[in-house]
């Protein structure tokens, strides 16, 4: 059953984002438009259910929006797998923004930026430096 509603919530999902000047998407409270390069995703077997769109900037280097249930701790599963984390943690609108760096296993550098409600969460990832312009474009979208 589980399976079930997975499918139909990313089937929803994507139904919902739609094509134009880049991928529509109405999850969190807010509607977001990602740029066009973005493809979504889903892990059907994940314990955790969660949307999760892969994008490339203009260097075409990878980043992800995973958008989510808040029911995890993303900073205790940074500090379990990385070091050097450090943590902001500030309030923007109704969300509740975390900024995290960390560097990973092979020490490169990490980051990531989640947008909080009660009820789900946006987390901004790229295992490498994304454009700063992804991060502006989300804040000034989010009204909440």
């Amino acid at each position: 059953m589980k399976i079930f509603t997975i499918v139909l919530l990313f089937i929803t999902f994507n139904l919902s984002a739609k094509e134009e000047s880049g991928v529509i998407v109405k999850i969190l409270p807010d509607s977001l438009v990602l740029n066009s390069s973005c493809k979504a995703m889903a892990d059907l077997v994940a314990q955790d259910f969660s949307i999760l769109y892969a994008c490339t900037d203009s260097f075409q280097r990878m980043y992800f929006y995973n958008f989510r249930l808040n029911n995890i701790d993303l900073v205790a599963d940074f500090k379990k797998d990385s070091t050097d984390v450090v943590v902001n943690i500030s309030q923007f609108k109704s969300y509740t923004l975390y900024e995290i760096t960390a560097k990973n296993s092979d020490n490169k550098p990490i980051k990531a930026v989640s947008y909080c409600t009660k009820e789900l969460c946006l987390d901004l990832v790229s295992d490498e430096e994304y454009e700063k312009s992804i991060q502006d474009s989300i804040t000034s979208q989010l009204r909440g």
